[in-house]
């Protein structure tokens, strides 16, 4: 299994694992797969796809999906991880989602339920949050720390 960036050639692709799992589609377009991942198995065939989309100083968790019988790999995890990282490399201070079926995954991903009422404004205008997403559906947040470039990190000074 391989997880690299999603090119325009996978949007259909990408569409498709979202339908089978009743995620919206609608904006997932050439201008937001930027953002996304796939995973690949050892054939080339897409088996997984999670997006990121920046939003200010924010990011939007989106569209984490696998084909069922790649469910309970670690793969989901590892998309998760990997898009994470990629928020903090961009500078994002926080990552967002919404969620009907997955809460339990997420917070073994360090995410926590907050309540709407605290998602910043810009997140909260944003097509998946304004009109995609069910009102009942399960907002998360994921405050991220910068990561420190080796040079960096502090060693104990000898005495």
């Amino acid at each position: 299994m391989q997880i690299r960036k999603a090119n325009d050639a996978d949007l259909g692709e990408i569409r498709n694992l979202l339908n089978e799992h009743g995620l919206p589609v609608e904006d997932v377009s050439m201008t937001l797969i930027e953002g996304f991942l796939v995973a690949e198995n050892a054939s080339g065939m897409v088996v997984g796809s999670g997006g990121l989309e920046r939003i200010g100083s924010s990011a939007l968790l989106r569209s984490i999906a696998l084909k069922s019988e790649w469910r309970g790999t670690g793969v989901a995890r590892e998309l998760v991880g990997r898009l994470g990282d990629n928020a903090r490399l961009l500078g994002q201070q926080e990552v967002w989602l919404l969620t009907t079926t997955a809460e339990r995954f997420f917070e073994r991903a360090g995410y926590e339920r907050v309540s709407r009422d605290e998602v910043p404004g810009e997140i909260r205008l944003c097509r998946q949050f304004a009109v995609l997403c069910p009102s009942t559906a399960t907002c998360m947040r994921k405050m991220l720390l910068p990561k420190l470039s080796p040079a960096v990190v502090e060693r104990p000074v000898s005495s």
